[in-house]
């Protein structure tokens, strides 16, 4: 995925809690959603391959060149997948 999102750069650290929650919320309920309709063991697969890409390069995380942030970012998404075990 080569496509780059940026936060405006006048965001208030407020608006960047808002739209950080908004995009958890939405992974949530794609989850939701694979459990529901294919069950949870897609459900779990789709978050092991969600990890394996962050944690690999195959999701472009250039941006966050932190490691703090990296390891934020990963660490939300594999503990989104812990509700569907």
């Amino acid at each position: 995925m080569d496509d780059k999102i940026q936060i405006p750069s006048d965001a208030s650290h407020e608006q960047v809690e808002i739209i950080v929650g908004a995009m958890y919320l939405a992974l949530a309920d794609a989850f939701d959603h694979i459990e529901r309709v294919e069950g949870g063991a897609s459900a779990r697969a789709f978050q092991d391959e969600l990890v394996t890409k962050l944690k690999g390069g195959g999701v472009s995380m250039s941006l966050l060149d932190d490691a703090a942030t990296f390891d934020f970012v990963v660490a939300m998404v594999d503990g989104l997948g812990k509700v569907h075990a």
